[in-house]
């Protein structure tokens, strides 16, 4: 290094080779952007509220107030993490999204709910652009939603995070998942409150064959098990660092996509010879007593004219088919 490099750095500040990449890490992904944008969608949501001392947060599910992640404390994380992050942002890992974790799944639910509504009576709730624009919810004509109803989520769903029913990031699918509740997650770490995620921006995941290649890593496709996709995830070096979503965050990725398209994801439609859709098991959870793996779509039940989002768990970690994939992302600790 000559000695005028070495002035500029010392005294100009000229940014390090780490602090470069930190700076193209926050360019790249438009943190600053992302990160404005969703909290004002959770601040209209209603999942966020204004404590005492003026900052806004959640409540989780111990009582305890857990405010927003600033913009230093989300760059802070990112950059700790530069490694992991830039090979995944070359293999499309661009969507940044911050997960209210410590916040009870029920009222998350009932949030998500009200949003799907609200989209519902403007006019502006709409499915996959590809297809036939004569189906409700594909191309520009809105769903008929089934407005008593715009989640249909089995009863195991209700206070599963409070009670314990649910735990997050199994190592496998059985009795020694090795996995945690959320009210363990929140003890051991308070990060864990707010969580953050690098995703695809991809809504709709690719059916069989349909993946492609980013930056050397093909894109995982809608056909195969829980297990199946826990393995790969696991053990497959271009997904090195990915680990299947909980619910929470494919909530949150909904109800982001939603508000920033008026289009929904995991979209399911089946109607005579059209096709198209896959739904996403979240295998970052597993609900140990029943032995099953929680998945979410969006249902287009055209002969009962109806529309609504599912979240159902009866599914066997070894089920295997067409139509069944899984979002991956990665967890930014």
């Amino acid at each position: 290094m000559s000695g005028m490099e070495l002035f500029k750095r010392v005294f100009q500040g000229e940014p390090s080779k780490g602090e470069q990449e930190s700076v193209s890490i926050t360019d790249r992904l438009k943190v600053e952007e992302q990160l404005t944008f969703q909290t004002q969608i959770l601040e209209k949501s209603g999942i966020i509220e204004i404590f005492a001392d003026s900052k806004m947060g959640i409540r989780g599910i111990d009582n305890k107030e857990y405010p927003v992640p600033t913009l230093d404390e989300v760059t802070k994380r990112l950059d700790n993490n530069r490694d992991i992050i830039l090979p995944k942002i070359k293999q499309g890992f661009t969507k940044l999204l911050i997960v209210p974790f410590a916040y009870s799944f029920d009222a998350l639910l009932e949030k998500c709910g009200q949003t799907i509504l609200r989209h519902h009576r403007q006019g502006k709730l709409l499915g996959i652009e590809e297809g036939k624009i004569w189906l409700p919810g594909v191309g520009k004509e809105p769903f008929k939603l089934d407005k008593n109803k715009p989640i249909r989520s089995r009863d195991v769903y209700n206070n599963c995070d409070v009670e314990g029913k649910i735990v997050y990031f199994p190592e496998e699918f059985s009795e020694n998942h090795h996995g945690q509740t959320k009210s363990e997650l929140l003890a051991a770490d308070s990060t864990n409150a707010w969580q953050i995620w690098l995703l695809e921006d991809l809504p709709n995941i690719p059916e069989e064959g349909k993946g492609r290649r980013v930056g050397r890593r093909k894109q995982l496709e809608g056909r195969g098990s829980p297990d199946e996709f826990l393995t790969i995830l696991q053990t497959e070096k271009r997904y090195k660092n990915e680990s299947g979503l909980t619910p929470e965050t494919e909530l949150m990725y909904f109800l982001t996509h939603l508000e920033e398209t008026n289009r929904v994801i995991n979209h399911n439609t089946r109607h005579f010879d059209f096709h198209n859709g896959v739904l996403s098991f979240q295998v970052g959870a597993y609900f140990p007593h029943s032995g099953a793996v929680p998945y979410l779509y969006w249902s287009s039940d055209f002969d009962h004219n109806r529309a609504d989002l599912v979240l159902n768990y009866f599914c066997h970690p070894m089920t295997r088919g067409l139509g069944f994939g899984v979002h991956p992302g990665v967890r930014v600790k």
